[in-house]
């Protein structure tokens, strides 16, 4: 039976109907329509399974109409010889055998004085003769428009690329319901297809969690998502979720009908696999180490060996994006990859079965504990990079730390997780923290250094954490073992951190002491980092002591220094202590003042927790003091937030929590009590961008139970619509943050955000979104 004799009904061509529903893509299916609108040859790319062909079928069945001589599809994914691809196409169109023949010309004559739109469905092992063949009919037939699907780009003159996108998933800590889950086309793909499955099937209160769950392990892919379904004939949803962990064992028993690689999704990588040269196999297999994606310099160190060298690597790269194994990212300037986790997992198989995987995840763990020592080298000068790379890379420093608190040695593993510090408290892993960090103690005595060094952390770490007497106790450890090594800088941090549990517990004497002889051992050394740390508690404390203005002194030193390095975090600390001891002095105007200039490094340093907590606690205490009662019980309940995230309270600060203490007693006495636990409550629903905009007033105050600034049709936060509007403008990043004066990486983080919102893959359909809903 011939393409024409099934194909639908309608204007000429041979597209055959769709025999299932077609979910989502709302915004790509647009996408597609404009690039064919302006360009005459468009590629959809994107790794098996993407549901690129369904696309193409979708886009092409709703343009039938505007093509007068139709559209005609080429299914070449069985096609492995170049030689018949003219035959191959051309036997599709319906033409006589005879005419089909290579280099007849039979495609021109056909397609010479048509307006048609020709389909070519996977053609990634064919590359180089579709592109011949592309480039030769569109010069030749000047009405006819191409439209192509494969994993690779021709890579030929005006061809427009559509890379597909896997479905959006629910966030991990997305709120769903089941009238919510099914915005997400992933879970809107799989409950269509479970119906068709299980006749009766529908999303309930017991099993939304596990579907949100199932979405994101299948990481949105179309043809995971409907093996998964078909599945539901005899396990429960719940069940098949368990199962995930054998994903090529369970996703299998694909509709007959379609082609054989696309039955198993093993076939289907199989199929990936088979397409690549011997070296792309090799690296596929030697990035499937690294979890949660990667940047390039990390690729070529930890890969890089043997038959692949070094400079090689960056070919074999974009060999694999062009092949859509690796995905590929943008951060700014910076630019990531990433393997999909079933095609991660088939290089896994791959890696054991070359019998390198042990080596590999030997390189990885060294070129993170690396990347971690040179963070901690640079931190006083580089903050935000170092700190956005390793919260980009928390993943792979999981996978790294985990293999060095197992394999060893115990220096290299106490080093490593001594060496995240900053990552730890700042970004607010304190749980995280000590956890490796005991680990990593826990394998054996070090007489070196470092392990002093990973004691003080843990000790910090536990007192940050309410746990002061565990914190003494491994000082003491870290003194004793310090006692017997030559002098280090490392000895000044042991009384630094005493001090502050002497300043958190009030014992303001003994700390006052402790960081006098801390910060003499810093400036002898010249550590900047110690010293500003130093500094900073140092003034805290005596203004807590006394006289507030008492402190001002080594405050105003810590930020001038912190200013002349471009250092940010301790200014922004230094800033807040100065905004507390302003506040008790009764200065409010100049405490506001320096709480908005703390409040600054988070524009700077994305995520930030510690900081941003303490800030807006202690615009909590202004607020109360100017009787804007609402606005500090909000500010409260937002500070609150920020302080169960890092898995700790503000009580571990014991000298500033009765300062909590009398402003929760005003406003309580003054709200009443259900007013304030309602404005509380509102404070906690804050994301840290809206409490951060209420905090410096660039919202008005919600009300209690009510988004701030926004509509309930309306996803997006105020700040996050400003964004929008200057997406749909066509700024860039980098354009964008300037426009509204804060960080590139702050701006970055805006536009992450209200894609994932939007369920929108690119910043086109940013500017159509905001087309509807302006």
């Amino acid at each position: 039976m011939s393409p024409a004799t099934t194909a639908a009904r309608g204007p000429a061509g041979n597209l055959p109907a769709e025999v299932t529903s077609f979910v989502g893509r709302r915004h790509e299916v647009g996408g597609v329509r404009r690039l064919l609108s302006t360009a005459r040859l468009v590629t959809l790319t994107g790794p098996g399974g993407v549901g690129k062909t369904r696309l193409a079928y979708r886009v092409s069945a709703e343009l039938r109409r505007a093509y007068t001589d139709g559209v005609w599809l080429a299914e070449l994914a069985e096609l492995t010889d170049p030689a018949l691809l003219e035959v191959t196409v051309a036997e599709a169109l319906g033409l006589p055998e005879e005419s089909a023949r290579a280099g007849s010309g039979a495609l021109t004559r056909f397609f010479a004085d048509r307006q048609a739109l020709l389909v070519l469905d996977n053609c990634e092992q064919l590359v180089p003769a579709v592109g011949r063949l592309a480039e030769s009919l569109l010069r030749s037939c000047p009405d006819l428009r191409i439209l192509t699907t494969t994993r690779q780009p021709l890579q030929i003159a005006g061809e427009a690329l559509l890379t597909v996108q896997p479905l959006p998933v629910p966030e991990p800590d997305a709120v769903v319901t089941p009238q919510t889950i099914t915005r997400y086309e992933s879970a809107g793909l799989f409950v269509d297809r479970a119906a068709a499955v299980l006749p009766g099937f529908t999303v309930t209160e017991a099993n939304t969690p596990a579907l949100a769950e199932l979405c994101r392990a299948l990481e949105g892919m179309p043809l995971a998502i409907e093996l998964a379904a078909s599945r539901l004939r005899v396990l429960s949803l719940e069940q098949i979720l368990a199962r995930l962990t054998d994903r090529y064992h369970l996703l299998t028993t694909g509709p007959r009908s379609a082609p054989p690689r696309q039955q198993t999704l093993r076939a289907l990588i199989d199929w990936s696999w088979d397409l690549c040269s011997d070296a792309e196999r090799t690296l596929w297999s030697r990035l499937s180490v690294f979890s949660g994606g990667l940047e390039l310099d990390a690729a070529e160190d930890v890969c890089s060996g043997g038959e692949l060298t070094r400079e090689t690597i960056l070919d074999l790269v974009a060999s694999l994006v062009d092949k859509s194994v690796l995905i590929r990212t943008e951060d700014g300037p910076h630019v990531r990859f990433r393997l999909l986790e079933v095609i991660r997992d088939y290089g896994a198989d791959r890696l054991r079965a070359a019998g390198e995987q042990a080596a590999l995840r030997r390189r990885h763990c060294q070129f993170y504990a690396h990347l971690a020592a040179r963070g901690d080298a640079r931190w006083v000068y580089d903050q935000a990079e170092v700190l956005r790379r390793f919260q980009q890379e928390q993943a792979n420093l999981r996978v790294a730390l985990e293999f060095a608190v197992t394999e060893g040695p115990p220096e290299t593993a106490q080093r490593f997780a001594a060496d995240l510090e900053s990552h730890w408290y700042v970004r607010g892993h304190l749980t995280e923290g000590r956890h490796w960090l005991e680990r990593a103690l826990a394998m054996g005595s070090t007489d070196h250094w470092t392990r002093v060094k990973a004691l003080r952390v843990s000790a910090w770490i536990n007192t940050m954490l309410g746990e002061p007497a565990r914190g003494e106790a491994l000082l003491d450890e870290a003194q004793a073992l310090a006692e017997t090594l030559p002098p280090s800088v490392g000895n000044s941090y042991i009384p630094l951190i005493r001090g502050n549990i002497r300043l958190f517990a009030g014992e303001h004497p003994a700390a006052l002491a402790l960081f006098g002889e801390a910060i003499e051992g810093f400036q002898e050394a010249g550590a900047r980092s110690g010293e500003m740390w130093s500094l900073v508690v140092l003034g805290l404390s005596r203004g807590l002591a006394g006289d507030p203005a008492d402190g001002y002194p080594e405050l105003r030193a810590a930020i001038a220094s912190a200013e002349a390095a471009g250092e940010i975090w301790w200014r922004s600390f230094a800033q807040w202590a100065l905004s507390v001891l302003q506040w008790r002095a009764g200065d409010l105007r100049a405490a506001t003042a320096s709480a908005r200039q703390s409040l600054a490094v988070r524009e700077q340093v994305e995520d930030e927790q510690f900081s941003v907590g303490m800030t807006l606690e202690a615009m909590a205490w202004i607020a109360t003091a100017e009787g804007r009662d609402r606005r500090a019980a909000q500010l409260l309940g937002a500070s609150e937030r920020m302080w169960r995230a890092m898995r700790t309270s503000l009580a571990v600060f014991r000298s500033i929590q009765e300062y909590h203490r009398q402003s929760v007693e005003q406003l309580r006495s003054r709200m009443g009590p259900a007013a304030f636990e309602a404005a509380v409550r509102r404070g906690t629903q804050l994301t840290p961008d809206e409490a951060i905009d209420l905090a410096l007033e660039r919202t008005a105050e919600p009300a209690s139970g009510a988004p701030a600034q926004r509509s309930p049709a309306d996803p997006l936060t105020r700040r996050e619509r400003e964004v929008a509007e200057l997406l749909a403008q066509g700024l860039s990043n980098k354009d964008i943050a300037a426009r509204l004066v804060v960080a590139q990486r702050t701006a970055e983080g805006h536009v992450e955000n209200i894609l994932s919102k939007l369920g929108l893959t690119s910043r086109a359909q940013v500017a159509a979104w905001m087309a509807d809903n302006t």
